[in-house]
């Protein structure tokens, strides 16, 4: 990469071979070359979007300095044109859904909306101003927050930021439908704060029941309210939606928890890390979220795949790797360590319990759809019972060949603080691995972490 006063640029040097690469081709039909792709991240995006360019920077859309790794820069083209793509779908009438975080996403591209979790919803909200650096990017995060926390909660956590952006219509949410009782106890809370506003926005809320898997009325409890899921979007993206509809999502769908589930193993035996954290930890949440398109997704998934294993077999290590790395495994939600201060400490992120645990159960693709999804939703290992979701990340850690074990939450978070102390214990003992759980106090910041980043360090040392 070459860096300009802590200003990332994409070298010239690459854009022979990059232009080579192939394009995308999006949900609507729509392509765009690599030669488009090439000029909106070289000239549009750093005058429109400076703060994704600042090197220090740390967030859903950070750039990678390893440029060689084609896959990742059209990882970044997605991640900086979701405004543009949300705005457009929206004026064309697809719905744009308010989520939470740990659910699958089949039934909402299905009846044709694009949901999104709160993460999403604040990047969208912070790019609707243009030109930002990286502290003006944090002021403005912030200022959303803190009308959330005026309106709503101090004690919430930073999905106040996402509902605070739906409420003051920063951004155009046409339906606030999460799923409750699900890994954050604020979600519920926030969610129903918007029953007390005049808005008319409308709501559905899908119930999850907690600690009863493996239970035939809880499958049958949540498939029929993922029927109404369905309707309440169709309603609003005018799309009839056939149980072979649903059906051809989950297939979709399950390519891409595939493909994730297949780098993920490739990347863990390697003799090095052929990615560096910042691109391997892209791939779950890629396959999770979609970042508004699964169609362009999938083809930077499959792109990845591709480069990954060429790397394997050429023994190429990714760009920021240290020699002899200490290998991190992440636990928690919505939170995690600044990539780049992990590696400048001399250690490599090689996983997370989040978002894999949704990339890690496969849909069954016969069948009754809404049934097939109750299933693999109530056995997403990150929502079990404490002790099972510890079981579960004993082995991701085990097969990740994990030197140590870092669990983060955001302050605010009730859920993950409860169980933070006590996952890491079992992970610890079971392992034999170091574990450590921080608590971080920087809410919506992606520039004055020093706090975290500190704690992350030490523990890094400590290993």
């Amino acid at each position: 990469m070459a860096v300009k006063e802590k200003v990332f640029q994409y070298p010239e040097t690459i854009k022979k071979d990059f232009l080579q690469s192939g394009g995308l081709k999006f949900s609507d039909g729509t392509e765009v070359s690599a030669a488009e792709i090439w000029r909106f991240l070289t000239e549009e995006a750093p005058r429109r979007f400076p703060h994704a360019f600042d090197a220090s920077a740390n967030s859903i859309g950070k750039l990678s300095d390893d440029v060689w790794f084609f896959a990742g820069l059209k990882r970044a083209y997605l991640n900086l044109t979701m405004k543009d793509r949300l705005f457009k779908a929206h004026d064309d009438g697809v719905p744009i859904v308010l989520i939470q975080g740990g659910q699958t996403l089949d039934p909402y591209y299905a009846a044709g909306g694009i949901p999104l979790r709160p993460g999403y919803v604040m990047q969208w909200a912070r790019d609707v101003k243009e030109g930002l650096n990286l502290r003006q990017l944090d002021s403005e995060g912030l200022e959303i927050l803190e009308k959330g926390r005026r309106k709503i909660s101090i004690e919430a956590c930073n999905q106040v930021s996402a509902h605070a952006a739906v409420a003051n219509n920063i951004v155009p949410v046409d339906l606030i439908a999460p799923y409750l009782c699900l890994r954050c106890s604020d979600m519920s809370f926030l969610v129903e704060t918007h029953h007390y506003k005049e808005e008319q926005r409308p709501k559905y809320l899908v119930d999850f029941p907690i600690n009863q898997t493996g239970k035939r009325y809880t499958v049958d409890y949540v498939a029929e309210q993922l029927r109404g899921l369905v309707q309440e979007i169709s309603k609003l993206s005018k799309k009839e939606v056939t149980d072979e509809t649903l059906r051809q999502e989950i297939q979709r769908q399950n390519k891409a928890r595939r493909l994730a589930q297949e780098i993920i193993e490739l990347w863990w035996s390697a003799e090095q890390p052929p990615l560096n954290s910042t691109d391997f930890f892209s791939i779950p949440f890629l396959a999770n979220d979609f970042v508004g398109d699964p169609e362009a997704t999938i083809q930077v998934l499959e792109e990845t795949k591709k480069e990954v294993l060429y790397r394997i077999e050429h023994k190429i290590k990714g760009t920021g790797v240290a020699d002899h790395a200490k290998r991190v495994f992440v636990c928690g939600s919505c939170v995690g360590p600044n990539s780049t201060s992990v590696e400048r400490a001399g250690a490599v992120l090689v996983g997370r319990d989040d978002n894999f645990s949704c990339n890690s159960v496969l849909v069954k693709e016969d069948g009754d759809p809404y049934r097939n999804l109750a299933e693999a939703i109530l056995a997403f290992p990150y929502e079990l019972p404490t002790e099972q979701r510890a079981d579960w990340t004993v082995e991701m850690v085990k097969k990740s060949r994990a030197d140590g074990v870092l669990f983060m939450y955001n302050w605010g978070c009730n859920y993950q603080t409860s169980v933070g102390r006590m996952i890491s214990d079992i992970v610890k003992e079971k392992t034999g691995k170091p574990a450590t759980f921080v608590e971080v106090g920087e809410l919506g910041r992606t520039e004055a972490t020093e706090q975290s980043e500190n704690r992350v360090e030490a523990f890094i040392e400590m290993i």
